[in-house]
């Protein structure tokens, strides 16, 4: 019986990736659907999506040793 649970609560917890660029994706707490939003804050939403990523790759790159493990 205890084996039974665990599985159920594992399933819970694995998070649903929900695809934000879907036509007919779901509103969260109000927020407009992505294509809603006019283009300028489209571009400016992507420009800054795009800096987080590149900055977060680059402080992944410098806190690595030689091996590719991290510090």
């Amino acid at each position: 019986m205890l084996r039974q649970s665990r599985q159920r609560s594992a399933r819970r917890r694995v998070p649903q990736q929900i695809d934000l660029f879907a036509e007919n994706a779901p509103t969260i707490g109000g927020m407009p659907a992505w294509f809603g939003l006019p283009m300028e804050t489209q571009a400016a939403l992507t420009t800054l999506i795009t800096r987080l990523i590149l900055d977060h790759a680059g402080k992944r790159r410098m806190g690595s040793t030689r091996d590719g493990h991290d510090l």
